[in-house]
């Protein structure tokens, strides 16, 4: 590590517990309040990202400082340098801290996150050591690794389509009765533009192609589109005309229920 890098990662310690360096704001109750406090909202660290540390992590730099000044928060080099070394009480600590607080959180970024700070210095502590810790805590804490469910989107408009229909508000039309509305759209997968959308009194085919043609005419065809339509049987209609003219098109069978909500998530009643 460099010495331009190592008075950068001083000058982020400084800046986390120099609230208290001249005494204890009436804000906080106690040094523990701050602590936690400090390590819910994180720190600009030198790249510019925000970074998060323990109470107990943050405590320290703050002893550290009392007694030796600002030289005592510079991350120092060690003399077993570039020999692998076994996770200390602080690194443990740090680690625990980020993975109860963010769980999703894999242990290659922990390992990054810790890199970044300067609580690991190249050469000293390897990714598969961090990797193994985490795997033993998720043990300790009983938590299991849930299926990754990444946001499905396509790099580039016009690729997929999504489509959807949604039950409305009922309507009164001029001889008195009400009636139901169907919400009928097409959102773009990569730019979540809606590319057609229609109201009608019927969830059917006929609507359905009616708001794909004025999309086509608008925008031109899609690589791909899916379909979540409320009527399933719309649904079995477009796909057999999709396996009969439009091979490109494929069902929303082939696509997970938690990919299948963008409509549903805002962008559409």
């Amino acid at each position: 590590m460099t010495q331009e890098k190592q008075h950068d990662i001083a000058l982020m310690r400084y800046s986390v517990i120099s609230p208290i360096i001249n005494g204890l704001s009436e804000e906080y109750s106690s040094l523990d309040a701050f602590y936690r406090d400090a390590a819910k909202k994180g720190a600009a660290a030198p790249d510019g990202t925000v970074k998060h540390f323990s109470a107990a992590t943050i405590e320290r730099w703050y002893r550290n400082y009392k007694n030796g000044g600002f030289d005592a928060l510079i991350p120092q080099g060690r003399v077993d340098e570039g020999k692998p070394r076994k996770l200390d009480a602080d690194l443990q600590e740090q680690i625990k801290y980020l993975k109860l607080n963010y769980p999703r959180m894999s242990a290659s970024a922990i390992f990054r996150q810790l890199h970044d700070n300067g609580s690991i210095i190249t050469g000293e502590v390897s990714e598969s050591t961090v990797n193994r810790y985490v795997n033993q805590l998720a043990l300790e804490l009983k938590t299991t690794t849930s299926q990754d469910m990444r946001r499905y989107e396509r790099p580039h408009i016009n690729e997929v389509w999504c489509g959807d229909s949604s039950v409305g508000p009922y309507l009164k039309t001029a001889d008195g009765q009400k009636h139901k509305v169907y919400i009928t759209a097409l959102i773009d997968d990569a730019s979540r533009f809606i590319v057609g959308i229609d109201v009608f009194f019927n969830d059917n085919f006929v609507n359905l192609m009616s708001v794909i043609k004025s999309a086509v005419a608008k925008y031109g065809p899609p690589g791909y589109s899916t379909l979540t339509m409320a009527n399933p049987a719309v649904t079995g209609r477009w796909n057999c005309l999709r396996q009969e003219s439009a091979p490109s098109c494929i069902t929303t069978s082939l696509i997970p229920l938690h990919r299948r909500l963008k409509l549903n998530g805002g962008s559409v009643p």
